[in-house]
């Protein structure tokens, strides 16, 4: 196991966010913006790092982009790169970022659970494309999130099977709520 740098000390964060981006709850009365980039000064080694946070209500803060740059005395090497704890960076650019929020706007942010198998007159029938509906709207939503996997997100979201997803989804394709696949992709959910 490498040894941590005894004397990594963050001394400043800046947070620069994203204009019109959304807000992400993180607790109960703070949310962050979705996507931000932080500039931190961190001495020993005595260098700045930027970084391009994405945060994604099902998979949590990532670093999608990172910058270093060196005091004017020293390059950066491998030794200096090996030193920043990009870990503590995330966790203070998020502890910066966080911004305290009143509990309607939070309700606001988060969307309601109620199951839209609850309204009156819906027909037994309806339930396969209303499932089907839901599954593109989350398929839709996680895609333009960045997910890498989006049917995962419809399975949790959803909480079924990845193969009932899947038909989900097929079934969504057939009714033109997603585009269709093209030829010789991948799918999985």
């Amino acid at each position: 196991m490498p040894r941590l740098p005894k004397n990594f000390t963050i001394t400043g964060v800046f947070i620069e966010s994203a204009t019109g981006c959304s807000l992400v709850p993180t607790g109960r009365n703070s949310a962050v913006p979705a996507d931000f980039r932080a500039h931190v000064q961190v001495t020993d080694p005595a260098v700045a790092v930027s970084v391009g946070i994405h945060v994604d209500v099902e998979t949590g803060p990532r670093v999608y982009e990172l910058s270093v740059r060196s005091a004017r005395s020293g390059p950066v090497t491998t030794t200096v790169l090996r030193q920043v704890l990009v870990d503590q960076v995330l966790r203070a650019a998020m502890a910066e970022a966080a911004v305290d929020v009143g509990p309607g706007v939070l309700a606001a942010l988060v969307e309601p659970t109620v199951d839209p198998r609850l309204r009156p007159g819906l027909r037994r029938e309806d339930l396969p494309d209303l499932d089907a509906a839901t599954a593109a709207e989350i398929y839709s939503a996680a895609v333009a999130a960045g997910s890498p996997r989006p049917g995962i997100v419809v399975a949790s979201r959803m909480n079924r099977s990845r193969s009932q997803v899947a038909r989900y989804i097929r079934r969504a394709r057939e009714l033109g709520l997603l585009p269709p696949l093209r030829r010789g992709a991948v799918t999985s959910p």
